[in-house]
């Protein structure tokens, strides 16, 4: 691990160095070196990224079926990828 003093500078000039650096402090139980202000800033991220992949996949469910329901001429050659 390296060291670095100051990990709220680390995360501006290197957020992958940072987020190795937070899972070795984590690891090592090393909770009062953590920056946690970008810490908890990432998890807030990671959560609506899921949230925003959530959305879209439902998106694409219904998309497909309506396509499924409406389109008749392009039923035939598109429904196998519709239905999957």
């Amino acid at each position: 691990m390296t060291v670095i003093p100051d990990l709220k500078t680390l995360y501006e000039i290197d957020d992958s160095l940072w987020l190795e650096e937070t899972i070795e402090l984590l690891k090592n139980k090393r909770y009062e070196a953590l920056d946690l202000d970008n810490l908890i800033e990432e998890l807030e991220d990671l959560g609506n990224e899921k949230r925003f992949r959530v959305a879209s996949f439902l998106q694409q469910i219904i998309r497909h079926c309506l396509l499924l329901q409406f389109c008749t001429r392009e039923r035939e050659y598109n429904q196998a990828h519709w239905q999957a």
